[in-house]
């Protein structure tokens, strides 16, 4: 048997394998009555009015995907495009040991449009970069507000304009076609995370929180980070731990802190559940519909 044969169920094994540790290792540190009647008393309005943020905060994330795609000359509408999205959310959660997400988004552009599969991946990797470069930014200003006083945060927050020139030139030294959509692009990427923030504050306000939202706000960002590095079964585990170690470094409960993982997890996978439509009817998945 050859290593190609078996590379997927492997890696799935070892991603699943450090996604029960990972929670292991939290919840057997949780008081879980604590957890449970914390989840009992969120205000569920609260929750649903970030629900409702979090799932337009998809759809603008889908738009700035379409502007690298049209950078390419690949014109999608914007109703395609969203559910090529959801259909690859659906896929990067529920198979995550399987084809990706990503993966299926190139498979099915290069088999209905005449573009090179050079082109979507590279749409795909820049669409990930900008919004990577985004999180960094609002990392660094979080750092500020944080309870911890950080006395070198000025020298990284004068990174940031640079971080943003490098990127720039960059793209327009080695990937042309993307320059005309560097500055709306970067913008969108700012507006996602601001609105990814915004999710995470009304679920605080759900869960009673009143007060010192800088430190759960900065723990997220920096989750956001272990969530994006694929060691995990959909993520899961990844932001917890975080969370977990937030917790002894910051102001932060972290019972509160475990629950505002969880809600965010299965947003994601309600979301994630739409895409699921387009897996048992692919007939709306028509090009140029």
């Amino acid at each position: 048997m050859s290593w190609k044969q078996i590379e997927k169920p492997v890696k799935f094994a070892l991603k699943l394998g450090i996604t029960l540790l990972a929670l292991f290792y939290v919840f057997r540190n949780l008081d879980t009555k604590v957890l449970l009647t914390t989840i009992k008393e969120a205000n569920l309005m609260w929750l649903l009015a970030a629900f409702f943020v979090f799932f337009i905060s998809k759809y603008v994330e889908a738009i700035r995907l379409n502007l690298f795609f049209k950078a390419k000359k690949l014109l999608l509408s914007q109703g395609l495009n969203f559910r090529l999205y959801l259909l690859g959310m659906f896929y990067n959660l529920f198979f995550p040991g399987g084809i990706g997400g990503d993966s299926y988004k190139a498979y099915w552009l290069t088999r209905n449009y005449s573009i090179d599969l050079k082109s979507v991946i590279s749409s795909l990797i820049f669409n990930r970069v900008n919004g990577l470069l985004a999180l960094c930014t609002l990392i660094v200003l979080s750092v500020q507000v944080i309870s911890i006083e950080q006395p070198y945060v000025s020298w990284l927050v004068a990174g940031i304009p640079l971080a943003y020139i490098a990127y720039s030139e960059v793209i327009k030294r080695v990937f042309a076609d993307y320059e005309q959509s560097v500055l709306m692009t970067s913008v969108i990427s700012l507006f996602l995370q601001l609105m990814q923030l915004l999710t995470i504050h009304l679920i605080l306000i759900g869960l009673g929180v009143i007060g010192g939202y800088e430190d759960y706000w900065f723990i997220y960002l920096i989750s956001g980070i272990a969530f994006i590095i694929p060691v995990t079964v959909g993520g899961i585990g990844s932001r917890e731990v975080v969370f977990f170690y937030g917790s002894q470094l910051l102001q932060i409960d972290l019972s509160v802190a475990i629950t505002l993982s969880l809600i965010l997890y299965c947003m994601r996978a309600m979301v994630s559940l739409f895409g699921a439509y387009y897996v048992l009817a692919p007939q709306k998945l028509k090009p140029n519909s």
